[in-house]
This record gives C-alpha cells, sequence and structure tokens, in this order.
C-alpha cells in the first residue's frame, strides 16, 4: 500500500510539474511573440523619424533659398 500511495504522489507531482511547465512556456511564448511585435513596431518608428526628418532637411533647404532669394530681390 505504501508504495501505491507514493506512487500516486509521485504521478501527481509530475503530472503538476507537467502544468506549470507547459503554464511557463506558454508565457514565455507570449512574451517573445510580445518582444516581435515591440521590435516590428520600433523598426517602424525608426523608419518614420528618418523619413521625417529627411522632409525637414528639405524643407529647411526650400525656407533658406527662399530667404536667398528675398535678400536678393530688390524691392521697388
Amino acid at each position: 500500500m505504501e508504495f501505491d500511495e507514493k506512487n500516486k504522489i509521485g504521478h501527481k507531482n509530475i503530472r503538476d510539474l507537467q502544468e506549470l511547465f507547459d503554464k511557463n512556456m506558454r508565457i514565455i511564448e507570449s512574451h517573445i511573440a510580445e518582444s516581435i511585435t515591440n521590435r516590428e513596431k520600433l523598426d517602424s518608428i525608426k523608419r518614420d523619424l528618418k523619413e521625417a526628418n529627411n522632409k525637414f532637411i528639405e524643407a529647411e533647404r526650400c525656407l533658406d533659398d527662399l530667404k536667398v532669394d528675398l535678400e536678393n530681390t530688390i524691392i521697388k
């Protein structure tokens, strides 16, 4: 009888460990998916910032050109 009780307890412990392992694996998978999503969002933000910076630089050039044109215009 004692062997059967220990065996049942051992099986229950193994089942509990398996459930905890499965739960932890789901958590890890969720965190990995979230990390991948965050990485993609950061890459997208980085591309958007580079594009915005290029547009700002172009606008700054246009304003400088306009300033030069205005300075060279003779007011009549």
